[in-house]
């Protein structure tokens, strides 16, 4: 059945929207999952996302062989050891989950590993990050409901390899945390990255387990056998963060929200600076507590080469926005759950906006007043066109398709968005 969104109360305009924490980050603790397993000894990690895409990590490292228990709000990892193959691992439609094992696996993994998932995780590309693989003797059989890897014969001492990472840069990050991995000191070399942020995001977390990782304009050092057990707690997640703040610049209602990491490697930090730039007010009122209050006074120019993430939430931001908006630096979008530029286009127009896409990198915004009826939004069955969904409807309401697609990243948004308008 369709949910209705919710629309913002016109008649308290001044009042403050109630406080939101933000959940953990799905970068950060599938990344931090991988490296307490990868390092000898037990790490707990506190504050991680409870959601699909994290589920699927911790399920996978359970049948790879590494106990992981779980108790309120922490989880308990041993690590160190080499994987172990056993029945099929199920990864649903988690890139990350993916991306970050499938290095690892075929470095290090004791026989053939069966990996599946939803069809649209094995469209998603995969070649640039299986041809070194590849080279080193790993083998990738796909066939219609996932793929066997066959890893090389022996783990190499290190790697050194040069990474086409124009499609995604969790091919390096994959890379990377496979190579940290090994007894050896390793180097990857490209020319360009996509989202190349959450290359300082990977270096700050494997910094954290212990490797101090340099990283470098197309070079990245990743010394080998310094990982050690960790006691960490993980910051909230700045693109969860994204539609409560846009919230706060289409209402004009003061937002605080938090817990927030002001020195976070995440791109997805940049929204801050985007909303100031077009006018919010955007201030830090305790160390890891944000307060943004609207309305925005101009549309959004902004380039998200570094956070394309943010793109669907912005395109609806800059629907309702009092001018024109351009978003630029998008080329990565059309390779994501969905296709997000054209989702997000979609959105604009269903907003009532006038959308258009510029080669596959660029979206022009025009305001508008929506017709009615309207049809229920379909989101595609991706998380962030539903949170960009819930952003527009502020204005216009509306009803969304498949809201519990949100379960992928953040399963109580629905909650916490009623919560957040009061």
């Amino acid at each position: 059945m369709p949910l209705s969104l919710p629309q913002d109360n016109p008649i308290r305009p001044g009042e403050a929207l109630r406080p939101v924490r933000i959940p953990g980050s799905k970068s950060v603790t599938n990344r931090a999952l991988l490296l307490a397993a990868l390092a000898p000894g037990q790490s707990r990690l506190g504050g991680g996302l409870e959601a699909e895409d994290t589920r699927w990590m911790r399920q996978a490292l359970r049948g790879l062989g590494f106990p992981l228990e779980e108790a309120t709000g922490t989880w308990q990892v041993q690590g160190g050891s080499r994987p172990q193959t056993g029945a099929p691992l199920w990864l649903g439609a988690s890139g990350t989950t993916l991306r970050f094992l499938l290095p690892w696996l075929a470095l290090c993994a004791q026989g053939p590993v069966r990996l599946e998932g939803d069809p649209r995780l094995f469209e998603r590309p995969l070649g640039p990050l299986l041809d070194p693989l590849q080279t080193l003797g790993a083998r990738w059989t796909a066939d219609a409901t996932g793929a066997w890897l066959h890893p090389v014969a022996e783990p190499p001492q290190s790697l050194d390899l040069r990474v086409d990472a124009r499609l995604s840069s969790q091919f390096l990050s994959g890379l990377a945390l496979g190579a940290a991995a090994l007894p050896g000191d390793s180097r990857l070399t490209w020319t360009a990255a996509a989202s190349a942020s959450y290359l300082e995001l990977t270096t700050q977390w494997l910094r954290r387990f212990g490797c101090e990782a340099h990283l470098d304009a197309g070079r990245w050092l990743i010394p080998g056998g310094a990982l050690a057990c960790r006691d960490l707690e993980l910051p909230g997640d700045w693109s969860g963060a994204a539609a409560f703040l846009a919230a706060a610049a289409v209402t004009g209602r003061p937002l605080r929200a938090g817990p927030l990491d002001p020195e976070d490697a995440q791109g997805d930090r940049a929204m801050a600076d985007i909303l100031a730039a077009a006018g919010c007010r955007v201030n830090w009122v305790a160390p890891q507590t944000l307060e943004v209050s609207g309305p925005l006074r101009r549309g959004l120019d902004a380039d998200l080469t570094d956070c394309p993430d943010l793109g669907p939430v912005l395109a609806a931001l800059g629907a309702l926005a009092p001018g024109p908006s351009e978003l630029r630096g998008l080329h990565t979008l059309p390779l994501k759950e969905c296709d997000r530029l054209d989702a997000s286009a979609e959105l604009v127009r269903w907003l009532g906006g006038q959308a258009e896409v510029i080669g596959d990198h660029t979206l022009r915004i025009t305001p508008g007043t929506p017709s009615a009826p309207r049809a229920p939004f379909n989101p595609r069955n991706d998380h962030r066109m539903a949170f960009a969904a819930a952003v527009g409807a502020l204005r216009w309401g509306g009803e969304l398709q498949d809201p519990h697609c949100v379960a992928k990243t953040f399963p109580d948004f629905w909650e916490v968005w009623r919560g957040m308008l009061g």
